[in-house]
């Protein structure tokens, strides 16, 4: 989930922030660290940075080195960079439309940017999810359920293009597996493969494009001939196409 939302100068002035959960973050020492961070990087490297792990939390960055304001989100490291960067880029589209002439201004509080706590909460809670109606989430899932019956396979889920799952049912480690790389197509550029297998603990993770918004990841028991897999996922695959 995405923990908090924050609005700073490159100098580290804190212009808006927002909090989704109960974790606190010193907004002083994060907005000091943010802008030094970006200065480091500025005069070493003459670029920003883009992201950042730090523990199991991620912080994704939107900027322009042309611009004054930073925009960050802080969210959980299992979470789609992906979905969180579009989620920023929207923000940052939204926010400058609605107030441009007033980020031109030398001061900037919370007070003069009026509804912006209503633009932040909308696209984060319209925009975290696979933007399908319950009706065909429901047939999406009951194929899904019969697929995960097959013996062969021990977990699975639909990915949206952007990393959002539809279930959120995953054991853990494979929902960060197929996350990071869905994210490594996107930082790549190389997401227009049609399917992806990997090696895990012995077993196989596959990763198939069913259409250009949808992925279906399966985790294989360990000796499945991959043939057999890949045609227990293709006819899954089949099935949630003809739905569309």
């Amino acid at each position: 989930m995405i923990h908090s939302i924050l609005i700073l100068r490159r100098s580290g002035e804190k212009i808006y922030s927002r909090t989704y959960s109960d974790i606190a973050w010193n907004e002083i020492l994060t907005s000091g660290f943010i802008s030094a961070l970006f200065n480091f990087t500025q005069q070493l490297f003459k670029a920003d940075i883009q992201d950042l792990e730090l523990g199991p939390y991620r912080l994704l960055f939107e900027s322009n080195k042309d611009e004054d304001l930073i925009y960050v989100a802080i969210f959980d490291k299992i979470d789609s960079i992906i979905n969180v960067k579009e989620n920023l880029e929207y923000l940052k589209e939204k926010i400058y439309s609605e107030y441009k002439l007033k980020l031109n201004n030398e001061l900037i509080t919370e007070d003069d940017l009026p509804g912006i706590e209503q633009i932040v909460d909308s696209i984060i809670d319209s925009r975290s999810n696979l933007g399908i109606s319950d009706g065909m989430r429901a047939r999406y899932v009951e194929i899904l359920e019969e697929f995960r019956s097959n013996s062969e396979i021990l977990d699975s889920d639909l990915i949206s293009g952007s990393g959002v799952p539809l279930t959120k049912e995953w054991k853990r480690d494979f929902l960060e597996l197929c996350l990071r790389q869905i994210d490594a197509f996107w930082k790549s550029k190389k997401y227009l493969l049609d399917q992806i297998i990997l090696s895990y603990e012995g077993r196989h993770l596959i990763l198939y494009k069913i259409n250009e918004n949808m992925v279906l990841s399966a985790l294989i028991r360990r000796n499945t001939p991959l043939g057999m897999a890949t045609l227990l996922i293709e006819e899954a695959a089949t099935k949630i196409n003809k739905l569309n």
